[in-house]
């Protein structure tokens, strides 16, 4: 596909230049213009009386060529970099066995993944588990203590009456 871009951006640069110089060839309107100053009475002499109808229907048939290669050119590309893309999202990783032990199933491998991710959740279930039960049974000692503070101010300000 690389060859078959290539080969169309060439001829697509010569179809430009083409497509310029015969712009170029054309008398201007009024007679005045760039036409008239790069040679557009050449072409008169050259093609004979008609040439502006000549040039007039040569630009014409130069453009359509002009962008139905573009076009196309253009929809080689996006087909190649539309195909290249595809290629890539559906690449499967790879993974690489280490050395001396022997290949394990795609099912054995797959098995091994998920016991690795269970016993890593439960050990962080553990960890969590571990680390509630420190901060509620400091949260208990904490409210305990306080109501020992309350309960002596209170005993202290609040007279008994049975002594």
């Amino acid at each position: 596909m690389t060859i078959l871009s290539g080969l169309l951006m060439i001829a697509l640069v010569a179809i430009s230049l083409f497509l310029v110089l015969i712009v170029l060839m054309q008398r201007g309107s009024a007679n005045g213009g760039l036409g008239s100053a790069m040679g557009g009475g050449a072409a008169e002499s050259a093609l004979g009386a008609d040439s502006g109808d000549v040039l007039s229907r040569m630009t014409t048939k130069v453009a359509i060529v002009f962008f139905v290669l573009v076009l196309g050119l253009n929809l080689l590309i996006l087909s190649t970099h539309s195909k290249e893309a595809a290629a890539e999202q559906n690449a499967l990783p790879e993974f690489a066995v280490p050395e001396g032990e022997e290949a394990l199933s795609a099912e054995d491998q797959l098995t091994g993944l998920v016991t690795d991710a269970i016993a890593e959740k439960r050990a962080a279930e553990a960890e969590a588990s571990t680390e509630t039960e420190a901060a509620v049974a400091d949260v208990t000692d904490a409210v305990e203590a306080e109501v020992e503070d309350a309960s002596v101010i209170a005993e202290e300000a609040l007279p008994v009456e049975g002594k």
